[in-house]
């Protein structure tokens, strides 16, 4: 295989075609995840999920409504065994308020769950949590919050 030569441009600057600049991957959700909702259609206050609906590998983010005064804003996008997350999350001061909503999706294939994360943390822009270093892995989004 033989690359063709490209024309000489400064080094800061990534190709406009470049995987290395964000903007390009193509990023089409691969995987549909299906988001825990209540049975009401409603999204699950943080405070009022029981460990007993929590089975398994899996993603999830929490955040707070914004109102007429404050914006929504995602705080955090965890991944993992959802029982422990949620309960590792439980023991946070970060998360005791009220007014924080969840929502979480199963993933059975495991070896998906960072690439999943990744595309979370790059799409929602969570306040607190550590970014993940994989290569994103798309889903759709359960938008709007």
């Amino acid at each position: 295989m033989v690359t063709p030569p490209e024309p000489v441009r400064s080094l800061d600057q990534p190709r406009p075609e470049s995987l290395a600049h964000h903007n390009n991957w193509n990023l089409t959700p691969a995987s549909q995840l299906h988001w825990a909702k209540r049975p009401d259609g409603s999204w699950w206050r943080f405070a009022d999920v029981a460990p007993q609906q929590l089975e398994g590998p899996g993603v999830f983010f929490i955040w707070r409504n914004g109102g007429a005064a404050e914006v929504s804003a995602v705080l955090y996008v965890g991944r993992g065994g959802l029982r422990d997350e949620f309960a590792r999350c439980r023991r946070d001061s970060l998360f005791n308020s009220e007014g924080l909503y969840v929502t979480w999706a199963a993933v059975h294939d495991v070896r998906m769950i960072d690439g999943i994360g990744a595309y979370l943390y790059h799409q929602l822009h969570p306040i607190w949590g550590e970014a993940v270093l994989a290569s994103p892995a798309p889903v759709n989004l359960p938008l709007p919050m």
